[in-house]
């Protein structure tokens, strides 16, 4: 799909280079994976090196742009905590870092990446997951959206003849953004959330709509 990219952001190669170069061996992000229940194996057998790295975007007049900086042990001054950098491959190139922190916020690096498991879409049984860690702890297997703001790239899952999703927030906002909300397009979702969190998302629609009502209701007519 076409994409605009921010071209003050850190250029692939460049992020690439920067980690290759400085990230170290990557044993402390596969004790980071260990901690948290998710077997590191497959995750290395499918992405390729990873490492907890301390990074920052820093601005470089000369380019124009800002360059990523992963911040070495010798480094005297502060530091960010250390995140998690996963490689997003896409056909062969590498195209951008994946970031995760201790509190689950994540990050991208060049910000070129809107899947995590993008050849995974034209599977004809697709496994949307809800956040990165749900995607590494499947063994990378099915998809993560990690666009924050845009939500085109769900378009992409048109694809696939069943999507499987075990969240019913981002099975709808699939739906609603991937095909328009189509009625008959909703029988391709196959949520498997609990009942609880279904009844409770519908309850709060319930809610949201019940407050818009009252609103226009008080609203004064002229």
């Amino acid at each position: 799909m076409e994409s605009t990219y921010d071209d003050t952001l850190p250029l692939s190669t460049e992020v690439e280079s920067e980690f290759l170069d400085h990230a170290g061996d990557g044993l402390t992000a596969l004790a980071w994976l260990a901690e948290r229940d998710i077997d590191p194996a497959p995750v290395v057998e499918h992405v390729g090196k990873i490492a907890l790295v301390q990074y920052w975007n820093v601005w470089n007049p000369d380019t124009g742009r800002y360059r990523f900086l992963i911040y070495t042990p010798d480094h005297v001054g502060p530091k960010y905590p250390p995140e998690l950098a996963i490689p997003i491959i896409e056909d062969g190139v590498f195209i951008d870092w994946l970031l995760i922190n201790d509190e689950m916020s994540y990050a991208r690096a060049t910000c070129r990446a809107s899947w995590l498991g993008r050849e995974n879409l034209t599977l004809p049984v697709v496994r949307l997951h809800v956040h990165p860690l749900d995607w590494l702890e499947a063994g990378c297997k099915g998809v993560c959206h990690i666009e924050p703001i845009s939500r085109k790239a769900l378009q992409e899952l048109t694809d696939a003849t069943t999507i499987e999703c075990n969240d019913i927030h981002t099975a709808l906002e699939a739906w609603d953004w991937g095909f328009g909300g189509d009625p008959q397009e909703l029988e391709r979702f196959d949520i498997d959330d609990t009942p609880d969190s279904i009844n409770e998302y519908y309850d709060r629609s319930v809610r949201h709509h019940a407050a818009l009502v009252a609103v226009e209701l008080e609203a004064p007519s002229w």
